[in-house]
């Protein structure tokens, strides 16, 4: 593991207006580093999804900062963080989002359409990547023709497409069964050391966390045990 820091959060906070006011997360400092895998658990409810949607520029900083490889997340316009996103972060949510009337090759190209990459370029990159995750003969059909675990892995291969240095997976294999969790896992795993990608993973599993460089629970929003 690499020990550069490349993503330093600093007295971050997130607070809900509401009514009621709901104070998510609470002063929380943490570094994170270059190539390192870490898997952050907790409670339902304890702000995980919140902290990973903030590093993602999905959801606004209330106060503090977080910054990756020098980029101020907080002080971007919505159009910078959309193409800082697009560009440097590969987001892999539970439920794969993707978009049910297109193909898996499709689904996978977008990210790179969307940055304005050449059209066949996009393409044979998606290609690569589906092959990469075992998905060859698949990749044509459309998203209600596989499976669970079939779709996590092309939501894997689509965050993968731009060569992001960040990967962020909340919850990815919490919609799998045992067998098809680890699959997603090890993938996830094998992938993202290939692309020398930093990867932030939000889990439930015990045996996932297991598995990572370091792990976290956060608690109530306000403290980051590693244990």
């Amino acid at each position: 593991m690499n020990k550069e820091v490349l993503i330093k959060i600093e007295n971050l906070s997130k607070v809900y207006q509401g009514p009621p006011k709901v104070e998510v997360l609470k002063s929380i400092s943490l570094n994170i580093y270059r190539e390192e895998i870490v898997a952050i658990t907790g409670e339902s409810g304890s702000g995980k999804t919140t902290l990973l949607n903030l590093i993602a520029g999905i959801d606004s900083v209330t106060s503090g900062s977080i910054d990756i490889a020098s980029n101020s997340i907080e002080k971007m316009s919505e159009s910078e963080l959309s193409k800082f996103r697009n560009s440097s972060l590969g987001l892999v949510f539970q439920f794969h989002n993707l978009l049910g009337e297109f193909s898996a090759i499709e689904n996978v190209m977008i990210p790179s359409l969307i940055l304005k990459y050449n059209k066949k370029y996009a393409k044979s990159k998606a290609e690569s990547l589906l092959e990469s995750v075992g998905l060859k003969d698949r990749m044509n059909h459309r998203i209600g023709e596989l499976s669970g675990g079939e779709a996590q892995r092309v939501a894997i291969a689509r965050a993968l497409i731009n060569e992001p240095y960040v990967v962020l997976a909340d919850e990815p294999t919490g919609n799998l069964d045992k067998k098809n969790a680890e699959n997603v896992r090890e993938l996830l795993w094998d992938m993202t050391k290939k692309s020398n990608a930093t990867l932030i993973i939000v889990t439930h599993s015990n045996s996932i966390a297991d598995k990572a460089d370091r792990k976290l629970k956060l608690e109530y929003g306000e403290t980051l045990t590693e244990y």
